[in-house]
């Protein structure tokens, strides 16, 4: 088993740097700057505004107190920002990212990553890799990125894009805002007066709609208003019974058997739905649904 050398710096600002073998590093007080090098180190910023960097290996690395940058690089990490408003990112491999306590911004990166805001507002980016993301307590941004990714908001009023990929978001407790983005998803709002709001047609075709698992008539919105441009211009969106190949006609069927409800859009005026949204439950295309 390969020994581990510990380094420890001072109250001062130091420049700590590895070994090619495990290291414990340990910044103490001051800014410092903190390279683990080659091997599985352990790396504690403690207080000061710290730069930490795992470099190869499976790193453990926590940057405790102050607003730190944290660059796990390669290897499978393990990260927590812990107090302060810190930039976290987990490099290449599977990493497991925590942001603790304050405003964080934390990437994945690639890899499969498991990402965890904690309290505060943070911004959270899964990037490539099928990713785990929780924004847990406070206001947070989550991006899935590409990937399957599953995407849980927590409390708090948050802004969930699955972005590329076949993701499953659920918005938590509050206000969210869902962005489904590409690809067929499960979109769920939980508890809160949540909007699902869709930016393109591309982010539910209807060769692979999303579903909205559990819209509460009355509480949530569904958002379609950008949808309205059409070659630059405006083209406002029609409820109508069946579709009479006029742009941006829109259709409300509810299966009462399947419980579903199917919102249909013909974008271009060629009679066929382009845009679909599959609902679980009733929907009231006038209080429900903005156009």
């Amino acid at each position: 088993m390969a020994s581990t050398k510990e380094i420890n710096g001072t109250n001062n600002d130091d420049i700590l740097i590895g070994n090619q073998g495990n290291d414990a590093i340990s910044g103490d007080a001051g800014n410092d700057i903190i390279s683990g090098n080659a091997g599985d180190d352990t790396i504690l910023g403690d207080e000061g505004d710290d730069i930490l960097k795992g470099n190869a290996g499976n790193d453990i690395i926590l940057g405790d107190a102050g607003d730190d940058e944290i660059l796990g690089d390669a290897g499978n990490d393990q990260i927590s920002g812990g107090s302060g408003n810190d930039n976290i990112s987990g490099g290449s491999g599977d990493d497991m990212l925590s942001g603790g306590s304050g405003d964080d911004t934390l990437r994945g990166d690639s890899g499969n990553d498991r990402i965890l805001g904690g309290s505060g507002d943070d911004t959270m980016y899964g990037d490539a890799g099928n990713d785990i993301m929780s924004g847990d307590s406070g206001n947070d941004m989550l991006s899935g990125g590409l990937g399957n990714d599953t995407l849980l908001g927590g409390s708090g009023d948050d802004k969930i894009s699955g972005d590329a990929g076949n993701d499953i978001i659920s918005g938590g407790l509050g206000r969210d805002t869902l962005t489904g983005d590409f690809s067929d998803k499960h979109l769920e709002g939980n508890r809160g007066n949540d909007t699902f709001q869709y930016l393109s047609i591309n982010d539910s075709l209807s060769a692979s709609p999303d579903k909205i698992t559990d819209f509460e008539t009355g509480s949530d919105k569904i958002d379609i208003s950008s949808l309205k441009k059409i070659n630059n211009c405006d083209v406002m969106i029609k409820l109508v019974n069946k579709f009479s190949k006029q742009k941006n006609e829109m259709m409300i069927n509810y299966n009462k058997t399947e419980n579903l409800t199917k919102l249909l859009l013909d974008h271009d005026g060629d009679g066929q739905a382009e845009f679909q949204i599959d609902i679980i439950g009733t929907v009231d295309p006038i209080k429900d649904i903005i156009i």
